[in-house]
């Protein structure tokens, strides 16, 4: 349930974004590589079951053995842990933006495509994160307040 579980339903939500707007916007094969938000629902569009293998391989060797070791560090080292993500992120998506950046189209479109992709990774974790949060359980409960007879 860890592996495929939280990696399911970030796909799902990001799924139901890109089909619902392929509804009021077509996607065709040919709009992969224009480097705009189309673009990139296009290619998660057409190579989703390469992006979920992917995603599943991720799951398995690099993040739970980091969460599982997570819960025996102080609360400074989850928060290092998330920070790292969070810089992870931010170094992967400007790196692939860079590599797909057209120079032609400015320094403000590289900044849009680097700060789109790393809203669109930052979302994904959240999500990953919250749904393992949920699956193992201990660290999500509900306190009730006691409530006291009256006479």
């Amino acid at each position: 349930m860890k592996v495929f579980l939280p990696p399911f339903a970030g796909f799902v939500v990001f799924a139901v974004i890109v089909l619902l707007q392929s509804i009021v916007f077509p996607i065709h094969l040919g709009d992969m590589g224009k480097g705009n938000l189309h673009a990139f629902m296009a290619c998660f569009y057409y190579c989703w079951p390469l992006y979920f293998i992917t995603a599943l391989l991720t799951q398995y060797v690099i993040v739970l053995p980091i969460w599982e070791a997570a819960h025996s560090w102080s609360m400074v080292g989850k928060d290092a842990a998330v920070t790292a993500t969070a810089l992870l992120c931010a170094l992967f998506a400007g790196g692939i933006a860079y590599i797909i950046w057209d120079e032609q189209t400015g320094i403000y479109h590289l900044a849009g495509m680097a700060i789109l992709m790393l809203l669109i990774q930052l979302t994904y974790w959240v999500i990953n994160f919250f749904m393992l949060g949920l699956i193992v359980g201990g660290k999500i409960k509900l306190k009730h307040k006691p409530t006291t007879a009256t006479e």
